[in-house]
C-alpha cells in the first residue's frame, strides 16, 4: 500500500516476451516506499545499475519510458504494460492491460525483498551479518546535539520531490531528481538521529538500513543529474 505522503505516487509493471515481470513507478531512480516488498523474481527498472545513471535520469517521472528504456537496453520486447487507464500519456506502441480500483486489493502484508535489498542486495547481505552490538560501527558518529533533524524542513523538501510529478514542465523529471538529491541529505539525518537514538536492536537495524538506502539512492540521483 502506498503512504499518504506520495501524492500522485504509482507503479506500472511490465510483462516481457519471455516472461519476466519489470516494474517502474514515477518517483526519483529506484525509490520505494518504506512499506513496499516486491519478489526476487520482480525486477525494478530504475535500480537496474547496469544502466548508466545519466540515461536513468531521463526516466524520472515517466515510469513507461523507464519500462521501455530498460527493455531496449538489454534488447528485450515488452509484451504488455499494466497499469490504470490515466496512467499511460501516449501510445506506447505495446499492449496495455488496464486495471480498476477493485483490481487493487484494500489491505494486505507483502512479501519479498525490502527496498535495500532491492537496490544493494550484497550490501543488504552483509547487513543482515552484522550483530546488533556492532550495528553503530558502519554509521558515522551521533551529533553532539541529540536533536531530531527539523521536521517542517523535511515536509518542504518532500514536496519539491512530488510537486514535479505533476508538472508540465518539459525538466520536470531534472527539477524532480533535485528534489530529491536534496531530500536524501535530510533524511539520512532522520536515519542517524534514530540509528543512535533507538532503544529496541530491531529499530536500529531498521534505521541503520534507512541510512544506507537514502546513502545510496541521494548519489544515485545526484549522478543522474551530474551533480
Amino acid at each position: 500500500m502506498v503512504n499518504k505522503e506520495e501524492p500522485f505516487f504509482h507503479w506500472i509493471t511490465a510483462v516481457t516476451q519471455d516472461g519476466r515481470i519489470v516494474v517502474a513507478n514515477n518517483y526519483g531512480l529506484a525509490y520505494m516506499p518504506k512499506q513496499v516488498r516486491l519478489p526476487a523474481s520482480v525486477v525494478m527498472a530504475s535500480a537496474d545499475e547496469s544502466i548508466p545513471p545519466s540515461e536513468r535520469a531521463g526516466w524520472a517521472t515517466y515510469p513507461a519510458v523507464a519500462l521501455q528504456g530498460w527493455a531496449q537496453h538489454h534488447d528485450s520486447k515488452l509484451r504488455a504494460l499494466i497499469g490504470f487507464e490515466n496512467q499511460f500519456s501516449s501510445d506506447s506502441g505495446v499492449h496495455l492491460e488496464l486495471l480498476t480500483p477493485q483490481d487493487i486489493p484494500a489491505s494486505g502484508k507483502m512479501a519479498g525483498r525490502d527496498r535495500l535489498q532491492v537496490i544493494a542486495p550484497q550490501v543488504a547481505a552483509r547487513l543482515a551479518q552484522i550483530a546488533d552490538g556492532d550495528l553503530v560501527k558502519v554509521l558515522p558518529p551521533a551529533p553532539v546535539e541529540a536533536t531530531p533533524p527539523d521536521e517542517r524542513q523535511r515536509m518542504e523538501l518532500w514536496e519539491d520531490v512530488w510537486s514535479p510529478v505533476i508538472s508540465r514542465s518539459a525538466n520536470r523529471g531534472q527539477a524532480h531528481l533535485k528534489g530529491f538529491a536534496a531530500y536524501a541529505v535530510h533524511a539520512q539525518e532522520w536515519a542517524l538521529y534514530h540509528a543512535h537514538t533507538s532503544v529496541a536492536a530491531e529499530d536500529q537495524r531498521r534505521a541503520v538500513a534507512d541510512f544506507i538506502y537514502w546513502q545510496h539512492v541521494g548519489q544515485l540521483a545526484a549522478d543522474a543529474i551530474g551533480g
